[in-house]
């Protein structure tokens, strides 16, 4: 009975993780179509980030059909789905592990560097405006509000994606051969 149990919180765990990450790659999705004219017209180092963001946005929407057509509704899934699911998992966990570490470290850097840090990169790009500037304490606080939305991301999707190739394997009889 146990296990009906932790089995069906699971299931709904996983629901919820995965219609919270649709807007997520919603968001991301039209950021990496900015991104990607970006690369192609003048930064083709961007390549790599704009891949890995539409593993991301591939990942989460097959994600969905699988939760949708294939657990929900127990409907038989092309197998070509699971690999879409899989090679893109992939991409999701290294994009989630870097933006997790990232985040990460940056939670241990004290205010003072993190200040001189800001104030440089607030005086180069005063060098190229009209000298407006945003106050330093609304620089920290967007700053730190966007490393932990950051962390908190890449730490679901990364719960997500474990969740996801457990149930991947374990419904393998949905995928028809």
């Amino acid at each position: 009975m146990d296990y009906l149990r932790s089995q069906i919180l699971n299931m709904r765990f996983f629901t919820l993780l995965t219609y919270l990450l649709v807007p997520i790659a919603l968001f991301l999705g039209f950021i990496d179509l900015f991104m990607l004219i970006m690369a192609l017209l003048a930064n083709p180092a961007l390549l790599l980030v704009v891949f890995a963001l539409a593993c991301f946005v591939i990942y989460t929407f097959c994600s969905l059909r699988f939760l949708r057509q294939g657990l929900q509704q127990q409907r038989a899934l092309s197998p070509s789905l699971k690999d879409w699911i899989k090679v893109n998992a992939y991409g999701t966990i290294f994009i989630c592990v870097l933006f997790f570490l990232n985040a990460s470290a940056s939670f241990f850097i004290n205010d003072t560097n993190l200040r001189v840090t800001l104030q440089e990169v607030m005086d180069q790009q005063s060098a190229m405006t009209s000298g407006q500037t945003v106050p330093m304490e609304t620089l920290l606080r967007m700053f730190r509000g966007v490393t932990t939305a950051i962390w908190c991301w890449s730490a679901l999707t990364l719960v997500h994606v474990t969740l996801q190739l457990r149930y991947l394997r374990s419904h393998a009889n949905l995928f028809g051969q």
